[in-house]
């Protein structure tokens, strides 16, 4: 039942909602102060085994160690969210919250009574609800809004992790017959589309091609080219304005959907790596080491 409800909470960016009983952690104005069962301290801010076994269950993680790497990395991506501003309304998690609810057939404290049975409801769970959604929201908005929205380089992603992709070229050519090209020799340097369409009256023509679809004087020329820059290229007759206005690549059926998540990982990874690397993180070993003897 737990699973459930996290997965629903987490479709959506909800903050923390009150719930009763369950461990706490305070906030003094000098900053956090750490409780007994402290197991670890992300900026200050404690972690403690309570935290951990909520993952462990929500996540159906068994490998303690993996839970406690997992919930540093949380914290630290919500803190960072938090520094930036992020908020998010109470008002969505009771919205949240009263959905699933009735989806189990359930009142809200009828919920609630089922989290503090197993001992996992109160402040310890709605600390982790605010947390994660703190986390998801700040990945979309500092990681992969910005991977998505520069297209090329995504694209350039996609090549580098698949060998077998085939770049699509979308294109502009002028067609311009090479005696009128002679007698027009200053327009051409201008390499301006538009302008040189309007004097020799002819028009550009655009088009999605891979290389092998072209004549090989002009895939030479795309073959070097970036998106946005512009070219010539001739053969016996005709001198060809190419214009690379957009570059994606093919890649095997099936295999686009997965390579876009091993990229979102990886920068996910990359992002994280660079907030660890700026902050202060400790893992209290004498919490650890009493844990491993722990009956």
């Amino acid at each position: 039942m737990v699973r459930k409800l996290f997965l629903l909470l987490s479709v959506f960016l909800i903050t923390a909602f009150p719930l009763i009983g369950g461990e706490k952690k305070t906030q003094t104005q000098s900053g956090w102060q750490l409780v007994d069962e402290t197991v670890a301290v992300v900026n200050g801010e404690p972690i403690l085994l309570s935290d951990i076994k909520l993952y462990m269950l929500l996540f159906g993680e068994k490998d303690f160690n993996k839970a406690l790497n997992r919930l540093i990395n949380i914290y630290l991506v919500a803190q960072y969210g938090e520094s930036r501003g992020i908020q998010i309304p109470p008002q969505k998690v009771q919205q949240i919250v009263q959905h699933f609810a009735q989806s189990q057939g359930k009142t809200v404290a009828q919920l609630y009574e089922e989290l503090q049975r197993v001992g996992l409801g109160g402040a310890i769970f709605s600390n982790f609800v605010k947390k994660y959604n703190l986390y998801v929201a700040t990945i979309q908005l500092f990681v992969l809004r910005p991977l998505y929205q520069n297209k090329a380089e995504l694209e350039t992603l996609i090549a580098a992790h698949s060998p077998k992709a085939i770049p699509v070229y979308t294109l502009e050519v002028l067609k311009i017959p090479k005696d009128v090209a002679v007698k027009n020799q200053d327009l051409l340097v201008s390499e301006n589309f538009q302008k040189i369409s309007q004097k020799l009256g002819i028009q550009p023509i655009e088009f999605s091609a891979t290389l092998k679809d072209l004549k090989p004087e002009i895939a030479k020329v795309v073959k070097r080219l970036s998106a946005g820059q512009t070219d010539f290229a001739e053969d016996k007759n005709n001198i060809y304005l190419v214009k690379v206005l957009k570059v994606e690549y093919k890649t095997p059926k099936g295999s686009r959907e997965k390579i876009l998540k091993r990229i979102e990982e990886e920068k996910i990874e990359e992002f994280i790596k660079t907030l660890r690397e700026n902050s202060v993180v400790k893992i209290l070993p004498e919490a650890l080491k009493a844990l491993q003897t722990s009956p």
